[in-house]
């Protein structure tokens, strides 16, 4: 650890990395207890909607993302821009 290498308390090494205290404790104890690591997370929305957008961007290689949402869109996916 290079935190403990250096001799550096804790208060002082999270200033320096910019992470609250609090954070880093609870951090470390979750890696303490063995505790699996947070994540990642679900996401139906890209899942459900990866083949249709996979089709239309592979059938018509000079659209764009927005020409490919709308389409999926128009396909019936309830779908976002930022998903696409």
């Amino acid at each position: 650890m290079i935190r403990v290498e250096a001799g550096m308390p804790t208060a002082r090494f999270c200033r320096l990395i910019g992470v609250p205290e609090r954070t880093w404790r609870r951090h470390r104890a979750r890696a303490r207890r063995g505790a699996q690591a947070e994540g990642p997370w679900p996401r139906p929305a890209r899942e459900g909607v990866r083949d249709a957008a996979r089709r239309h961007a592979l059938a018509h290689p000079a659209w764009g993302h927005r020409k490919v949402w709308a389409m999926c869109r128009w396909d019936g996916h309830q779908v976002s821009q930022a998903t696409v």
